[in-house]
């Protein structure tokens, strides 16, 4: 599992993800998308999945938590693929760099979690 951590750690990396106060973070236009990996469970038969984050200057402060503290958050799962699924994500995301474009792609977003300040800009 720490193997396809790393390669995934590594793929983010390679799409832009920079560290910023211990997460990482890629800015696509006026947003800033966190992406933290996780592992569900112990052992060789855990799960990776992304924690993600959306995250738009408009509502301070910068989420110091990572993606957790965001005021879009969803959890996606990686996996049998993980390295694949991850760029798979990361061209989603990176396709969406403002907050008219996330309003229209919240429904292509399963599963997040949108706070009701993020609500209202939108």
């Amino acid at each position: 599992m720490s193997a396809d951590r790393a390669a995934v750690v590594k793929a983010l990396k390679s799409h832009g993800a920079k560290a910023r106060r211990g997460h990482l973070r890629i800015a696509v236009g006026d947003l800033f998308w966190y992406v933290d990996p996780r592992v569900e469970g112990t052992g060789p038969s855990a799960a990776l999945r992304l924690e993600v984050g959306c995250w738009p200057p408009a509502l301070p402060p910068e989420p110091d938590g990572g993606a957790v503290d965001c005021p879009l958050l969803m959890d996606v799962p990686l996996g049998s693929d993980p390295v694949a699924r991850t760029g798979e994500l990361v061209a989603q995301v990176g396709a969406i760099g403002d907050l008219a474009t996330l309003a229209g792609a919240l429904g292509d977003l399963p599963g997040a979690l949108v706070d009701q300040a993020l609500r209202d800009l939108l």
